[in-house]
């Protein structure tokens, strides 16, 4: 696996929560079909540093890195991603019973 060369992310604890919950598929190096949510999409972790892609709306129109790209980079097992989901966990179990 090629961490060292991705971008950094920045870790929404939200959009973690939601990811953790979707299914990666692996299409090609570094790329992945995303499915679980009310559509599927497409996820490009890029190389070489580039910044990561997803055809969602979240990311096109809000320039921010979404759900599926978390799940992706979870998937690949990112470490920046792994190590956000002790503190997801935590704040859950702060949150009243849903």
């Amino acid at each position: 696996m090629m961490m060292g060369d991705m971008a950094a992310v920045a870790v929404d604890l939200d959009r973690l929560e939601r990811g953790v919950q979707l299914v990666c598929e692996s299409v090609g190096p570094r790329r992945f079909l995303v499915k679980g949510g009310a559509h599927d999409h497409w996820v490009d972790l890029g190389a070489n540093g580039a910044r990561p892609r997803c055809d969602c709306g979240d990311y096109t129109w809000r320039d921010r890195d979404c759900k599926h790209i978390l799940a992706a980079m979870l998937h690949e097992g990112n470490q920046q991603v792994i190590s956000a989901i002790g503190p997801m966990v935590a704040r859950l179990k702060q949150q009243p019973q849903r």
